[in-house]
């Protein structure tokens, strides 16, 4: 097994109740969105490899310590690191706990793309899958996240086509923001782009000062920028294609969305 099943395997039976939490992790939610958003905030910052080994210390096991130096992914930057990102900014500070409900009136993906990306392990995790298009393994994650069976294929035409279900001012900001993204990347500035995907106020003032996409648009303020594209999956969609996965142009037939 590698580090990340073993990791898979505990964070779930945490989740479920069957392990007690290790030292570092404290899980007091009831409700089953709140216990995955506390887990996976604690998860972020102790790290995969510090929660295998304490939870294997729990169970009397000597894991080789080989398999610890496989290493976490920590950081947003990490996702790019085959293209060269610079380290990017540190894990974010466990949240405060959510308000009852906080997934109504949301759609199963946008569910399970909001407990995937509170792990940035679990992204890197997913990208993989999809690409190998594993769906054995993507039926498992989404039953350790949202406790359902959701179809991969469906979620791919979903996910790619996210902003054909949005209102006019989304739609026109999703297009502009992927090409500004995409242009980044393309021209090296893997940094930059690391950092608007991460929500860096400071870096997309800057760079609205000189993209000629936005330099000319008034409404372009940072919080046009959280409310169409930072909070609506476009950042997690443009990782995901620039690890190589891909998004198919027409649903399957008799896919319902």
């Amino acid at each position: 097994m590698e580090l990340f099943d073993y990791y898979l395997r505990y964070m779930t039976e945490v989740f479920e109740g069957t392990r007690p939490t290790p030292d570092g992790i404290v899980v007091t939610a009831e409700d089953e969105a709140g216990r995955m958003q506390q887990l996976s905030a604690q998860l972020a910052e102790m790290g995969i490899a510090a929660f295998v080994r304490a939870c294997a210390a729990q169970d009397g096991v000597t894991l080789p310590e080989e398999l610890y130096q496989q290493g976490d992914t920590a950081d947003l930057a990490a996702l790019l690191s085959a293209a060269g990102t610079p380290q990017g900014e540190p894990a974010q500070t466990p949240e405060k706990p959510v308000e009852p409900d906080p997934d109504a009136g949301k759609h199963a993906f946008e569910v399970f793309l909001d407990c995937v990306a509170m792990d940035d392990g679990l992204v890197q995790y997913l990208i993989d899958v999809l690409k190998k298009r594993d769906w054995k393994e993507f039926y498992k994650l989404s039953q350790i996240t949202t406790r359902m069976d959701l179809d991969p294929e469906e979620f791919l035409y979903w996910l790619g086509h996210r902003e054909d279900y949005a209102g006019q001012e989304e739609r026109f900001c999703a297009v502009i923001m992927d090409s500004c993204i995409e242009r980044l990347m393309n021209e090296g500035r893997l940094d930059v782009a690391a950092a608007l995907l991460s929500g860096d106020e400071a870096t997309f003032t800057s760079f609205r000062c000189e993209a000629p996409e936005l330099l000319h648009l008034p409404q372009a303020t940072y919080d046009w920028f959280c409310r169409n594209y930072l909070d609506r999956d476009y950042p997690i969609r443009a990782l995901m294609k620039w690890n190589g996965v891909t998004f198919p142009e027409s649903r399957k037939q008799g896919d319902t969305l």
